[in-house]
């Protein structure tokens, strides 16, 4: 055994979960090691029944439910029936009674407790921008949590923050996809902010970026089994990196594309 269920709720204490928050969480729970119990069900009831009792009754739990394979199918997106391919905590939060599920078919997010329907119950079609869970979250100050990997890994949070600061190198881009709404499939326009196809993109995968926020606002690392969880707050994040963007819009990149299909 590398952790129990009381090092789960001193660990998550430690990185700030707390009564009313709102938590995002992400990770690779494998990374963890060996939890007290062998049981796949035990071990995501167990970090579940953990948050949501360090959150209380107003607090919040969110994580990511991703189904990118939907993307140029036209296999039709139940938001209750998808699954995730977010990892096997996240598909057990989305199946969960009172989970609220994002209508989005290709990247949504799912939430559990007090603000679950103001977060993730929006008519968006977008996963970033006005309107978005993740737009929720910033203004709610919400915790980011990222599990058994550093968090520059998983922080999705710099999308939303890439669409506010208009880089160059995305755009908006309509699919028209089948979804199922009240149990009837009908074809309706959803949105990516996506990469240009003819460019080169060297991914900095977050270096800069976390290294500068460090620099300014903490960031949590709590030993949990084999690993650790690290954890910030999704406003500070928000508002350092989009400044960091609007003086350099390529600042998540290694480097600045030589081929640029958005110059005229």
């Amino acid at each position: 055994m590398d952790y129990s269920r009381q090092d789960l709720l001193d660990a998550y204490r430690r990185a700030g979960v707390c009564e009313g928050k709102v938590v995002y969480v992400t990770g690779n729970f494998g990374r963890l090691g060996r939890y007290e119990s062998k049981d796949k069900a035990t071990l995501f009831q167990d970090h579940f029944d953990v948050l949501m009792e360090l959150l209380g009754e107003t607090g919040t739990l969110v994580v990511p439910t991703h189904s990118f394979k939907l993307v140029n199918t036209d296999e039709p997106f139940d938001p209750h029936l998808t699954p995730s391919e977010t990892g096997p905590f996240s598909d057990f939060i989305r199946q969960q009674d009172m989970a609220c599920r994002q209508f989005h078919p290709f990247s949504s997010s799912t939430a559990i407790g007090a603000q679950a329907q103001e977060i993730c119950g929006g008519k968006s079609r977008h996963v970033y921008g006005a309107g978005t869970p993740f737009d929720a979250m910033v203004k709610r100050d919400a915790l980011f949590l990222a599990l058994g990997k550093e968090a520059r890994n998983s922080v999705s949070l710099v999308h939303h923050v890439e669409l506010a600061a208009a880089v160059p190198y995305r755009y908006v881009k309509e699919f028209m996809k089948p979804v199922v709404r009240q149990e009837a499939v009908q074809v309706e326009p959803f949105y990516l902010h996506v990469l240009y196809r003819d460019m080169e993109v060297e991914r900095d995968r977050n270096v800069t970026i976390m290294a500068s926020f460090e620099q300014q606002h903490e960031l949590h690392k709590v030993p949990l089994g084999r690993s650790f969880i690290e954890s910030f707050s999704m406003s500070q994040f928000y508002d350092h990196v989009l400044q960091l963007m609007i003086e350099n819009p390529f600042i998540w990149l290694r480097k600045e594309p030589q081929t640029k299909p958005f110059q005229k």
